[in-house]
């Protein structure tokens, strides 16, 4: 597998044996997410999925089941305006798929324009996500995938 740490700034690259349906399902996840400000109309969320919040942030933790999921999204909806994470590079980790985006948007209380990069891991199981990780930098989720290296 490629190392991640040669990353440019630009298009989108793979790295890697990168499952296309894998790819193709996160593409359209984000895509209706920014869409309908919310991933659910898509389809691709197993009815378990659990979505993974690192350590280090507000509402830390794991919740389990597609409403736990539609609330932490809601939660991410009612904290920012116009939020969508701009995809660019996507990495293979098996039945897993690494995101590293820039998260874009504004706060609602604040006003404030965001720009942020962050680290997204999705793990799949016959066509459907079932863990969907968070990370507060790209770093962050490449040690948690075990692809990151050494510089």
């Amino acid at each position: 597998m490629n190392c991640a740490c040669s990353r440019a700034a630009g298009k989108p690259r793979y790295f890697g044996p990168v499952s296309q349906e894998n790819v193709d399902a996160v593409r359209q996840i984000f895509a209706v997410w920014r869409e309908e400000g919310s991933p659910l109309p898509s389809g691709l969320l197993d009815s378990e999925i659990e979505w993974v919040n690192p350590p280090d942030a507000v509402e830390r933790g794991t919740r389990q089941g597609i409403d736990a999921f539609s609330a932490a999204a809601d939660s991410l909806d009612e904290s920012f305006e116009d939020a969508w994470a701009e995809i660019d590079e996507i990495l293979d980790a098996g039945d897993r798929v690494i995101i590293l985006a820039t998260l874009r948007g504004r706060g609602r209380g604040s006003g404030l324009d965001i720009e942020r990069r962050q680290g997204y891991i999705w793990t799949f199981r016959d066509g459907k996500a079932i863990r969907f990780e968070w990370f507060n930098s790209p770093d962050a989720a490449l040690i948690a995938a075990g692809v990151h290296c050494s510089r």
